[in-house]
């Protein structure tokens, strides 16, 4: 009769699971890390909306004021042109009363 063979030392396997969950691990580290990155630019990009809509609202308040001081100037400006036609025609009213009534000075 012949002998039995020898039991072969079985070899110590890891876990399918480990073999999963390394890879699942490192994917979802790289994830979180975007997550953290993305966050911060979105945060980021509002503050920078903040204050771009307070520089248009600010931008928006000075073109009404302005809008309004040059209606006010264009009043000024056209009533500064009437005052000047008034004196105008009365300059010449002047002239023309004084050359009538002028004498020849010898």
């Amino acid at each position: 009769m012949s002998t039995p063979p020898a039991p072969t030392p079985t070899e110590s396997r890891p876990s399918p699971w480990l073999i999963m969950a390394v890879p699942i691990v490192v994917t979802l580290l790289g994830h979180a890390a975007q997550w953290g990155t993305l966050g911060a630019d979105v945060r980021h990009l509002e503050r920078r909306c903040t204050t771009t809509e307070a520089e248009v609202a600010r931008v928006s308040s000075a073109q009404a004021s302005a809008a309004t001081q040059s209606a006010r100037i264009e009043a000024r400006l056209d009533g500064m042109e009437r005052e000047l036609s008034r004196l105008t025609n009365a300059v010449e009213r002047l002239v023309a009363a004084r050359s009538a009534t002028a004498r020849d000075v010898p």
